[in-house]
């Protein structure tokens, strides 16, 4: 997968707010105290937090095909808004003079279907009226659940004055979600890079093969570790592969315990491929290796029938991303490498918990 060319440049505030952290040398970090004073330790100040994003519109075009196979131009799409939004955090850091990022997370929100949402909240309340003892049938709306509001309220009223509660609290599924979404819009997903931007105190050069500053999601108790023993992150390198496998592939006969051979092969097809791009990143930056590599599975089929969730696979088939992220490092001059790793040493905390045993 090739860099996204022509990034747009940063919003008027984000230059603001970047121009005032030079001129006031005030930084901001979301690295915890231990990884602040660890990063100190190896050398490198912290400049600021620094942040790119990309609101993406992804459509899945799904094949005909009765053999799993990797949907290119949803790979390259998913590929490029991370680009992109990785690009973005990388003008910021470039704008505050950092030799580079640590640690980076980069995350993914889905949009949220409204019509996926009300279903989701229709099930709440019937889950909580078989509780509270409402008939079966009253809750049960079938093809006309979309009434279930004015239904709900109702019963919840009915409820609150049995129990005399006054005044009536809100009904658990009109109370706030603990995780926020948003309704961006059909096949549309928001991509964030957040991480803080570092610069080396004496003014080594730790930029990359490409002049630009190294990108790496090693914590701050890592990125001590890495540099005390020889070595330094290059880049954040990553690999992905959008894969549809079809309904016919994801079942065998329902007497029949067997391996799902054509689904087994089509995963493990899409996991190499996604590390072969890993490996490819790492190798334009001349790394010598990657370093806390994860393989992480997503699925991005976009559903919108509501009824179906469970059942919908056997259907239309899955599309799944295998996701495959690490840090590129290379040796520092000079450096022995690992004659510089400290000997493991057996440590017995005294602030273990006992574990109480009950003797009959």
């Amino acid at each position: 997968m090739s860099a996204p060319t022509n990034v747009p440049d940063l919003p008027t505030h984000a230059r603001e707010r970047l121009a005032d952290m030079r001129t006031k040398k005030l930084f901001t970090s979301d690295l915890s105290v231990n990884e602040f004073l660890l990063v100190k330790e190896a050398g490198f100040d912290p400049l600021g937090l620094v942040m790119g994003s990309s609101i993406y519109q992804i459509a899945p075009q799904l094949p005909s095909s009765s053999t799993g196979c990797e949907l290119t131009e949803m790979t390259r799409a998913l590929y490029h808004a991370r680009e992109l939004a990785m690009n973005r955090m990388e003008a910021e850091a470039e704008a505050l003079g950092a030799d580079g990022i640590v640690g980076m997370r980069l995350t993914v929100s889905l949009a949220t279907n409204p019509l996926r949402v009300q279903w989701s909240l229709y099930r709440e309340w019937q889950d909580w009226g078989r509780r509270t003892g409402f008939p079966a049938r009253s809750l049960n709306l079938g093809a006309n659940w979309q009434s279930w509001a004015k239904l709900a309220a109702a019963q919840w009223s009915s409820w609150c004055k049995q129990m005399a509660w006054s005044p009536e609290p809100l009904a658990p599924w009109a109370r706030p979600r603990q995780q926020v979404a948003y309704a961006y819009g059909t096949n549309v997903a928001e991509f964030v890079a957040i991480g803080t931007a570092v610069r080396h105190r004496d003014g080594e050069h730790y930029r990359n093969a490409r002049g630009k500053p190294f990108q790496s999601d090693l914590s701050g108790q890592d990125f001590w570790t890495l540099i005390r023993c020889g070595y330094r992150p290059v880049g954040f390198v990553m690999g992905n592969c959008v894969y549809y496998v079809p309904p016919g592939l994801l079942k065998a006969a329902r007497s029949t315990s067997c391996e799902l051979t054509a689904y087994t092969h089509a995963l493990y097809d899409a996991r190499e491929l996604a590390i072969e791009r890993l490996q490819d990143e790492a190798e334009a930056l001349a790394a010598t290796g990657i370093v806390g590599v994860t393989v992480a599975e997503r699925q991005h089929s976009w559903r919108q029938n509501p009824y179906n969730v469970g059942n919908a696979a056997l259907q239309s088939g899955e599309v799944v991303e295998l996701f495959v992220v690490g840090t590129a490092v290379v040796p520092m001059p000079g450096s022995q490498g690992s004659a510089g790793v400290a000997r493991p040493s057996l440590v017995l905390s005294a602030n273990d918990s006992l574990v109480a045993t009950e003797v009959p």
